[in-house]
């Protein structure tokens, strides 16, 4: 008897509930259908540089006279108008909003009738890049030029997050020529190029896929090197530059020698005697001579530079770094240029080739690194050039 008592009173209670939910729903019925203008539809966000690209899909409904984003809550919109001749072939109309703060949002994109009765909106994540953004960039490294003679080889760094470089460097011809280096590439070669000529690059980075603006960052302007390095002699690839007479030269000053551990060789005039089977040699009988090893060649004159030759002893593997270095007065000095040999026995001379003809009496052989450290040996050094 209870039970039944129970059930009866939360049926009445249950009839009860459903009166009123009637009622609220004819309060909403009374109200009428509402009519929304048409919905924007596919709609995306490029960002850019202080700005940012909306695109989207106008609906076909014929009430729409205009466009509304808000950004920040709301706190901030503009409204432009919608001219259906601005949508492009693939049905997509473009609204730009410029002098934005740098920032990620969350907009919202609404449609607007002649009566300003709004479509159901259409919620938009973008972001604007700015100075925080560009901070946060390196520029691309080149890690090694490599000249040549037919071309110059650009060893590129880790691309990182890059999108790619422009590398802009003058030609034989003298005109600036600007190459599109894409990010996926490692080693660039450049075969109209000038020794000693300048080129520049900027970095690019594109901040998002099918962003509106691409960051570039600058590199200092730069100089391909002012020489190569050939294998040999290169006496015939320069038959207007002769070898020059090296009878009046003299051994100005040297920071070691052999003078009784190699028999006949092993002294610095050596190196300018003509003779190709006899050589220098660091010191190491009396004291160990260490690294790095100098010769000074006074050539008696101001001579013009184009090729300097260095020749190691012959069938000797010691030899792995030089440089020469050139002055007029025998205290300003100038680098002209480095060789380094692999320890093999060939080639025996490598040739430095200098961009253009350098002034100078006085030649300083370095050298600074050996496979056999700290021993070196020297056959002989060459120039073609002119008195």
């Amino acid at each position: 008897m209870n039970k039944n008592i129970i059930l009866y009173c939360i049926s009445f209670l249950f009839l009860l509930a459903c009166d009123g939910m009637n009622d609220n729903i004819k309060e909403y019925l009374d109200r009428g259908e509402i009519n929304y203008i048409g919905r924007a539809d596919s709609a995306t966000a490029m960002g850019g540089i202080s700005r940012i690209k909306f695109m989207w899909k106008i609906n076909t409904d014929p009430r729409i006279t205009s466009g509304r984003i808000y950004w920040n809550d709301k706190q901030d919109s503009i409204c432009f108008p919608t001219d259906r001749g601005l949508i492009d072939k693939d049905g997509y109309f473009t609204h730009i909003l410029n002098d934005m703060p740098e920032g990620t949002f969350i907009f919202n994109l609404y449609h607007v009738g002649m009566d300003n009765r709004l479509s159901i909106g259409y919620e938009i994540p973008g972001t604007v890049y700015g100075d925080i953004y560009k901070s946060t960039l390196s520029p691309r490294k080149i890690k090694r030029v490599e000249a040549l003679a037919d071309k110059v080889n650009l060893y590129w760094g880790d691309a990182g997050n890059s999108s790619g470089v422009l590398f802009t460097y003058t030609n034989k011809i003298g005109e600036k020529k600007t190459l599109d280096i894409p990010a996926a590439e490692t080693v660039t070669v450049i075969e109209d190029y000038v020794l000693g000529g300048e080129y520049y690059y900027k970095t690019a980075f594109l901040p998002e896929k099918g962003a509106l603006d691409q960051f570039e960052l600058d590199s200092s302007l730069e100089k391909f090197p002012t020489y190569y390095v050939g294998d040999g002699s290169l006496d015939e690839n320069f038959p207007e530059y002769p070898k020059l007479d090296r009878g009046t030269w003299k051994i100005d000053d040297f920071s070691s020698e052999e003078p009784t551990g190699e028999g006949a060789n092993g002294r610095a005039a050596q190196i300018i005697d003509n003779d190709p089977s006899t050589f220098w040699h660091s010191e190491w009988q009396a004291t160990t001579a260490q690294l790095p090893h100098s010769i000074t060649i006074d050539m008696n004159t101001v001579k013009g530079v184009k090729c300097v030759t260095i020749a190691k002893r012959q069938g000797n593997t010691d030899l792995k770094t030089a440089h020469i270095e050139i002055s007029t007065d025998n205290r300003s000095w100038e680098i002209a240029g480095k060789v380094e040999f692999e320890k093999t026995a060939d080639p025996n001379a490598k040739t430095i080739v200098l961009g253009e003809i350098k002034k100078a009496r006085y030649m300083k052989l370095v050298i600074t690194e050996s496979h056999r450290s700290p021993s070196a040996s020297i056959s002989e050094v060459y120039v073609l050039g002119t008195e």
